[in-house]
């Protein structure tokens, strides 16, 4: 997942398969963003809940 941080939300620009194509979209579209972009992997099943910072994975939901 490739995000920029430039308003409270973290914008998504783009969800990759690997983290290589995520690296090089991230490296493409950082000038772009006055806090450049930044890229992440993110497993599915995984949920935010209660802001950006509380995490819960429950894999039975």
């Amino acid at each position: 997942m490739v995000c920029h941080d430039e308003s409270p939300h973290n914008t998504v620009l783009g969800v990759f398969a690997t983290q290589e194509e995520a690296a090089a979209v991230a490296e493409e579209v950082g000038p772009r963003f006055e806090n450049g972009a930044i890229y992440f992997g993110w497993q599915i099943g995984q949920r935010y809940y209660e802001g950006t910072r509380f995490l819960i994975y429950r894999p039975t939901d």
